[in-house]
């Protein structure tokens, strides 16, 4: 017994250490001082006590250990302390607070009971816990009753007008930080989760949010009071029941409880219950790179359901990445734990690695001396497994531009690929999104924005759709010319406004409002012009194209960031790109054994485009202007064409993202003229295929020529063809805005 109590000692003397170096006290006197200048003065004192566990462990080895595996008894190790101190700090402050109580207390007509050196806070199920429970119990009421009474003894009247603070008011939850990520502390699958549990324990969880429910009360304290008048049971807040994560919610609302002192029932105040909302997430384990785990692709992961309370709800998205310390409390056998988030990490910023891959350090240094030839090199050789290197160029391009744009705070660059040979299109969109920090393959099983669902006992979820749960990643769409109308009508209005619509079904919607969450991916389609109804014969092709449209409207290649047609009218490039890739395909076929290998190691390949996506740009004054002088030039001269408006208006936002992307994937931290050019120029092969002619004499080039050497693509004749356009912009723009150039 005797060393049973030192090694307590022990414990609450690094506890006190512990919570004055990492400013646990200061945070507890703020909390006092704040709490005193309110009127009236809340119930509850609020004091989350921040754990860093590396940081305890420095502290006291055993302590840490107590967080990790004993959480409850070290939450209540935490309380006693806090508790103690709070009555000092209150002590030194009480000259200058003033009471703010309602309650005028009654004098005591019962002896009050005497201390124990018991510890704990709500009772269990379990007989076992229900008796050790119920004497740790018995402490803090004790310690309660000495608190109201001026004198400390059980002789002395509790009769006093001054603010006082119980031990059961204090409400001093654990948030537990800096858990090493081992996995025997982590929580992957359900698997994981102990059968037999006794106890609560700590761990870590990592996962992507799948569904979302919507928030439910929970009751967070009640007050309650003795229904003898003459008992001191009735004495200010004596008998208040404060939810704590371990526990069931039930503990916190008392049934047909009795009063410690007297033994009369105990009645709840009405007016002293306080609600917060609480949710549920169903969470899958974060993929992983399907290049380092092929097996990922097909594989299957059971869910896991975590609670989240109070300003734990804060932006959470279906989609999202979520990281969370957990609590895992046990049930009755044979229900496995439940989960209940102690506190949730912030994300971890992107740290990709410090210095390039050996393969793409060699490739900058050589393409140092041209503001273009490295983009154009990667977009050469990106996917050269799929198709031969040069073929699709600009669709490559696009790709890699819009993998250069994921990002989890806002929507990704999104592309539409447009062209009869779909089986090629959709090879290369499945192949890009394997280099995208998190990937979607669309269905047409699958919702696009997500779906409300009504479980039989009457909780409502909200599942995401493709382009939610694609969060800072790529949604491959597919064959866009496939979709329903109703479902084209969602991606567009989704990628025009940034903004997911998830609609309640009919016999939800008058319980539950339409949900709204922000788009935060890169949406990849392709499109068949000819898809669509059959033409009659009266049918004539489109005036400047000549070949089929289709059901192809202009709002969907506005809607789409940038627009790649990968046909031209006379379908020369075409044909030279078809024996191109036939060729290959029958070379690839006569040798099995020996699948051909990319030309950019798939490994060295995300290194690349992790860097590059961390990059910060700004843009220079100098590209701001060309941009903003082409849009104003082309949106005046291309206002009365035939087709409308062929430039939209986001057409400048566009712009801007397209030349950041550049930037970043040359590895540049401001965005120069080159990147605005390349940006320009891209937009205006779109605008040339779509509307037969070019206002700066671009010819769509969507496959480069198989019989021209790579100094002429991609070397220094292509920079002399760049620095040429970039002339012919400049004059561009001085013609057809010189009246305002000073306002841009």
């Amino acid at each position: 017994m005797t060393y049973r109590m030192e090694a307590e000692k022990a414990l609450q003397a690094s506890v006190v250490r512990y919570l004055h170096q990492s400013g646990g006290m200061d945070r507890l006197r703020a909390a006092l001082v704040a709490r005193a200048a309110l009127s009236p003065v809340p119930k509850i004192l609020k004091v989350p006590v921040l754990v860093n566990l590396m940081d305890v462990r420095e502290a006291d080895e055993c302590l840490a250990e107590m967080v990790m595996t004993e959480p409850m008894q070290a939450q209540q190790l935490f309380h006693n302390v806090l508790y103690v101190a709070a009555l000092s700090t209150l002590s030194a402050l009480r000259p200058c607070i003033t009471s703010g109580d309602d309650h005028c207390p009654p004098v005591a007509a019962t002896a009050l009971p005497t201390l124990n050196d018991q510890v704990s806070l709500y009772p269990q199920e379990e007989k076992s816990k229900a008796d050790k429970d119920e004497e740790i119990e018995s402490v803090d009421f004790d310690l309660s009753l000495q608190c109201l009474s001026p004198e400390g003894s059980p002789e002395s009247s509790v009769a006093d007008e001054t603010e006082t603070l119980t031990a059961a008011q204090i409400y001093a939850p654990l948030r537990v930080s800096g858990i090493p990520w081992v996995k025997e502390w982590m929580v992957s699958s359900v698997r994981d989760l102990p059968l037999h549990l006794k106890e609560p324990i700590l761990a870590l969880l990592a996962g992507r949010i799948l569904a979302v429910s919507l928030p439910q009360p929970y009751t967070v304290w009640a007050r309650y009071v003795c229904s003898n008048p003459g008992c001191a049971g009735t004495v200010k807040d004596l008998h208040v029941r404060v939810f704590s994560v371990g526990h069931d919610e039930a503990d916190t609302v008392y049934h047909h409880r009795l009063c410690r002192v007297c033994g009369f029932h105990l009645e709840e105040d009405p007016s002293s219950r306080e609600l917060s909302e609480k949710a549920q997430v169903v969470l899958v384990p974060a993929e992983g790179s399907s290049l380092t785990k092929p097996q990922a692709e097909h594989a299957r992961f059971q869910t896991l359901t975590l609670v989240l309370r109070d300003e734990m709800l804060q932006s959470v998205e279906p989609g999202q990445r979520l990281e969370a310390t957990v609590m895992m409390v046990p049930r009755a056998f044979p229900a496995l734990p439940t989960l209940e988030a102690v506190v949730v990490h912030p994300p971890r910023p992107l740290r990709p690695h410090s210095t390039l891959p050996s393969f793409f350090r060699r490739l900058v240094e050589d393409r140092q001396s041209s503001p273009w030839s490295l983009v154009v090199t990667l977009a050469y050789m990106f996917a050269s497994t799929v198709t031969p290197a040069g073929t699709f160029h600009t669709f490559k391009l696009a790709l890699l531009l819009s993998l250069a744009s994921c990002s989890s705070s806002k929507a990704g660059l999104a592309v539409l690929g447009v062209g009869s040979n779909t089986t090629l299109l959709l090879r290369l969109l499945r192949y890009g999104g394997r280099y995208a920090p998190c990937k979607v393959h669309h269905s047409s099983l699958d919702s696009v924005g997500g779906v409300c669902v009504k479980e039989p006992e009457g909780r409502v979820w909200v599942q995401g759709g493709s382009l939610l749960l694609a969060h800072g990643g790529v949604c491959v769409l597919g064959d866009f010319s496939t979709f329903r109308k109703d479902v084209r009508q969602s991606v567009c209005r989704a990628l025009e406004s940034g903004v997911v619509h998830v609609q309640s079904p009919p016999h939800l919607r008058h319980k539950t409002p339409p949900f709204k969450y922000p788009l935060r991916a890169a949406a990849w389609a392709c499109y068949d012009p000819a898809h669509g109804r059959l033409r009659s014969s009266t049918e004539h092709d489109d005036t400047f194209l000549h070949v089929p449209l289709g059901d192809l409207t202009k709002s969907i290649t506005d809607i789409f960031g940038l627009v790649i047609y990968c046909e031209t009218p006379d379908g020369e490039c075409e044909r030279e790109a078809e024996e191109v890739i036939t060729l290959q395909t029958l070379l690839d076929s006569t040798n099995p054994e020996e699948p051909p290998q990319p030309l950019l190691p798939p490994d060295q390949l995300l290194q690349f485009l992790s860097i590059a996506r961390s990059l910060d740009v700004e843009f220079s004054l100098e590209a701001e202007k060309l941009i903003r002088g082409y849009y104003v030039a082309t949106r005046r001269l291309r206002g009365d064409c035939v087709q409308g408006a062929s430039v939209p208006i986001t057409a400048i936002h566009t712009l801007a993202k397209v030349a950041s992307c550049h930037a970043r994937l040359a590895l540049r931290k401001t965005v120069e003229s080159w990147d605005a050019v390349a940006a320009v120029m891209l937009s205006e092969e779109a605008l040339a295929a779509h509307s037969g002619y070019s206002l700066l004499q671009v010819k769509p080039t969507p496959h480069l020529p198989t019989h021209c050497d790579l100094h002429s693509i991609l070397g220094r004749k292509n920079d002399e063809h760049m620095l040429y356009f970039k002339r012919q912009l400049e004059d561009f723009i001085l013609t057809h805005t010189g009246d305002i150039s000073s306002d841009l």
